[in-house]
């Protein structure tokens, strides 16, 4: 603790004397203005507690609060009671129910002589109200002349068989090219030899 006082009395004692030098000439220069460097206690601030002047702990307002996620599969998992509109009609199985069977000749228990057919098939056809339109009338192209030789058609594109080879390097269409060098400084050297040539060509040179 002791050390910290100590601290904090050349702190003020340095502090102050700075006011001093600022309003003299040192080295031969003009006013020297405070130094703005950071102190050495801006990285490790001091945080005061916030209370009031009786010691209480000054809090903000409560937050929005809520309850706890409620957990299940029943009706105590829901907002509220679910209400059902099939109170008192009892679930019945669909397979239960009574539908046509496939017994054979079942016709027979019910005290007729024969299975039911129907007095006429109608054959209902599906027509429009009004008749089929095409966009386009198609034109058959005949394959046959007149004599009934087949007409051929025109020659295809024809194109070579593929090349038969190893696939990878060295291996091309018209066979490897050769290397042809290329000087690295090729653009500057051609620039040179038409700038000279330009120069040949002008008759007078000012302040030459």
């Amino acid at each position: 603790m002791a050390t910290d006082d100590k601290k904090e009395t050349l702190r003020d004692k340095h502090f102050q004397d700075s006011f001093a030098m600022s309003q003299k000439m040192r080295h031969g220069l003009f006013t020297m203005p405070v130094s703005n460097a950071i102190g050495d206690n801006n990285y490790f601030p001091i945080k005061k507690a916030r209370k009031d002047e009786e010691g209480h702990v000054i809090v903000d307002p409560r937050n929005f609060t809520t309850k706890k996620a409620k957990k299940g599969m029943g009706p105590d998992a829901t907002f509220s009671k679910p209400v059902f509109a099939t109170v008192g009609d009892p679930y019945k199985s669909s397979a239960s129910v009574p539908m046509r069977t496939s017994k054979h000749e079942g016709y027979k228990d019910a005290g007729h002589d024969r299975d039911f057919k129907p007095a006429k098939d109608l054959q209902r056809k599906v027509k429009g109200d009004f008749p089929h339109m095409s966009d386009y009338v198609e034109k058959k192209k005949p394959k046959r002349g007149d004599d009934g030789a087949v007409i051929t058609e025109p020659r295809n594109f024809l194109t070579n068989p593929p090349k038969v080879g190893e696939v990878g390097k060295q291996t091309s269409f018209g066979g490897n090219l050769p290397h042809m060098a290329d000087p690295f400084d090729h653009r500057r050297e051609l620039l040179t030899k038409e700038r000279l040539e330009h120069e040949g060509k002008v008759q007078e040179k000012a302040f030459s």
